[in-house]
């Protein structure tokens, strides 16, 4: 997996790992929007990367095993990542292909869901191939696979 400096067009290796409740409870507000301090009982992931210190992206995402789901509760690249002048490129894609690989391991099919609570509605399902079932956007199957080969498998 990597994230692209979107000035030179290299690639860094990124990973994601796991936030224990005290990291959650100490997630800048200035440099991610949403409270996050509401998804302390669920599993909130960073996304880092080699020689860049903080995180770049987070989500948070739900086990829904009544619905075989793994639902995207929050995600959000950090501020300095977002726009046309952003930092850094491929965060959100890299944590989504993330999701998308819990959703394999645990036996879903690569089905992922989550409730557009933006305008990014249309850029999810461009971007990243997300179909819409009015309440939810959701991806499964190979659409899953193909974002895992893009951007979790390099």
């Amino acid at each position: 997996m990597f994230v692209i400096h979107s000035k030179s067009g290299k690639e860094i290796k990124a990973t994601v790992r796991k936030l224990d409740t005290k990291e959650i409870l100490s997630i800048n507000k200035d440099k991610f929007h949403f409270n996050w301090r509401t998804e302390i009982s669920y599993n909130v992931y960073m996304l880092t990367a080699d020689g860049i210190e903080g995180a770049l992206g987070l989500i948070s995402i739900e086990d829904r095993s009544m619905d075989y789901a793994i639902q995207i509760r929050l995600l959000a690249c950090a501020k300095e990542n977002m726009g046309s002048g952003k930092k850094y490129d491929r965060i959100a894609g890299c944590l989504i292909a993330f999701a998308c690989m819990e959703a394999f391991k645990s036996g879903y099919g690569g089905y992922i869901c989550l409730k557009p609570k933006t305008i990014l509605k249309e850029h999810y399902q461009e971007m990243y191939g997300f179909t819409s079932t009015k309440l939810f956007l959701v991806s499964q199957g190979q659409n899953s696979l193909a974002l895992i080969n893009k951007y979790y498998e390099k």
